[in-house]
């Protein structure tokens, strides 16, 4: 992916849909592989710990294509 398509999204953009992978991939896909049960205070921890992580990755993004 070149700098023009990366352009093309906001870091919000970014965060959204980093997280929202991230969060399938360990509330719906690796709990019901592991055996482990999905209960409510799973699913809200993991929405804050994905949306933090996808704000993370999304500033950083933002942060390498201010700087280069």
């Amino acid at each position: 992916m070149n700098r023009k398509a990366l352009n093309q999204f906001t870091w919000k953009q970014h965060d959204i849909g980093f997280g929202v992978i991230i969060y399938i991939l360990h509330v719906f896909i690796i709990l019901y592989f592991s055996d482990q049960t999905i209960s409510f205070t799973s699913i809200v921890y993991m929405i804050l710990i994905c949306a933090t992580a996808g704000y993370g990755i999304s500033r950083y993004m933002k942060w390498e294509l201010e700087r280069g």
